[in-house]
């Protein structure tokens, strides 16, 4: 309570009765002023919360509905890992809840707002990089497996392989790992292909589904080929020519302009930052050596022993089936 409104109380009190209306009006003015410093807190522990994705934006005059409009609105679109979420907010809740200890129903609105807020963000991810949201973090750490080595995350693989992808020490040993454990990350694959029903992504499930099956048996050069056309196909008959483009242009080599995460939604970023590092410009007539790792267009236009492994098989196989995951959720 301000000392403005205990004062009134103390004053009517004296003369035998309470100003109701003043009283009022002062807590009224009070509740302004903690909704507003509210706003500000939420809207600078959203910003901290998130050095990848775009800041949040909330007007220096905010009520209560307000806020909740827009963090349920652009929280989803912005990056937030649990952990993070609870320390930030941990400084707001307590002293929150002491403030709005008069009113039960306010504070059933906050309490409710940050279980929105906790759940939004758990929505946010799928479950197999859910427990290592604390360890992927910071910026460069996303950027180091997401573009520089192009590891897709969303989705596949599974929860055990990301954390152990987050312990190697270095790309080769990533790369290796995911060579290892080839068996278990086709299965993760399937588990997730098995999950799709949107009725536009059936027939590309089952060729992806068909990628599978012949990475299994042995047919690994066949595999990666159909995963690479694949993957362009899905692209071609999903998104507009210019979104396609924009999503694929890896003019790294050129430019040295990498995939900016922070210019896409969430699900999107994670999902198409491998996918352009897939798209690594490759030119055979001018000479360019035919890359070891995995290449949409090495795939096309370089097929030899160099292009064509086990390895760079699983990692097309990772791309087509967390693509077309991602549009069956977005279909969704």
């Amino acid at each position: 309570m301000t000392d403005a409104a205990k004062k009134i109380l103390v004053d009517t009190a004296d003369l035998g009765a309470v100003d109701l209306s003043r009283f009022q009006a002062a807590m009224e003015q009070q509740s302004r002023q903690w909704r507003v410093q509210l706003g500000q807190q939420l809207a600078s522990a959203v910003a901290a919360m998130t050095p990848v994705f775009p800041r949040i934006s909330i007007p220096p005059m905010v009520e209560l509905d307000r806020v909740s409009k827009v963090l349920g609105q652009q929280l989803v679109e912005l990056t937030g890992f649990n952990d993070r979420l609870r320390r930030a907010f941990e400084p707001v809740i307590e002293p929150l809840t002491a403030a709005f200890a008069f009113d039960d129903l306010w504070r059933d609105q906050w309490r409710d707002l940050f279980t929105s807020i906790n759940r939004l963000v758990r929505d946010l991810y799928p479950e197999n990089i859910r427990e290592a949201l604390p360890r992927l973090r910071e910026l460069q750490m996303l950027e180091v497996l997401l573009i520089d080595e192009g590891i897709p995350l969303m989705w596949v693989p599974g929860s055990q392989t990301v954390n152990a992808l987050l312990d190697a020490p270095d790309a080769a040993a990533r790369r290796r790992l995911i060579g290892q454990r080839w068996k278990g990350i086709v299965a993760d694959c399937e588990v997730v292909l098995e999950t799709v029903d949107h009725p536009r992504l059936q027939e590309g499930r089952d060729f992806a589904l068909g990628a599978v099956a012949a990475l299994r048996d042995g047919h690994t050069a066949a595999a990666q080929a159909l995963a690479a056309n694949l993957l362009d196909s899905m692209l071609q008959k999903h998104f507009d020519n210019a979104t396609r483009v924009e999503l694929t242009r890896n003019d790294f080599k050129a430019k040295g302009i990498k995939f900016k995460l922070d210019e896409y939604r969430v699900s999107m970023a994670l999902t198409f930052a491998p996918v352009w590092h897939a798209h690594a410009k490759y030119f055979p007539k001018n000479g360019d050596p035919i890359p070891r790792v995995f290449g949409r267009h090495p795939s096309a236009h370089g097929v030899s022993r160099m292009q064509y492994s086990r390895v760079n098989t699983v990692y097309a196989l990772m791309l087509v089936t967390s693509v077309i995951k991602f549009f069956d959720v977005e279909m969704s």
